[in-house]
């Protein structure tokens, strides 16, 4: 489900210590650059018990939220929150997305040679 929405993931890195593995990937999601981090503790067998998600910038994650949301909440059996999740995701990719190639923009250091 998640790789159907992510296009052309690279991984750059991998960290590992004791029982967390740390990845590292570039890909797209909707034609918007996405950096993915993925903390993995494993279980005594090696096994992947448990998985953090951390995704930037702020406009990819929002766009992922309203692509992926509907179908976990439809997984969970909560067609109300299926229906949900687009518009509110959508309100908010939409502040972010605007916000990021508008205003922010605005504010980035401008260097000046001297």
């Amino acid at each position: 489900m998640a790789l159907a929405t992510i296009d052309g993931i690279t991984y750059t890195d991998q960290v590992a210590e004791g029982r967390t593995v740390a990845l590292f990937y570039e890909a797209q999601a909707d034609g918007r650059r996405l950096c993915e981090a993925q903390r993995l503790r494993l279980d005594a067998d090696g096994l992947i018990s448990e998985i953090t998600l951390f995704i930037r910038p702020l406009p990819a994650l929002t766009r992922l939220m309203t692509r992926l949301g509907p179908e976990l909440a439809r997984r969970n059996k909560q067609p109300g929150l299926a229906r949900l999740i687009p518009l509110a995701a959508g309100m908010l990719h939409s502040m972010t997305d605007n916000g990021e190639r508008h205003i922010m923009r605005r504010a980035a250091p401008r260097w000046r040679r001297v």
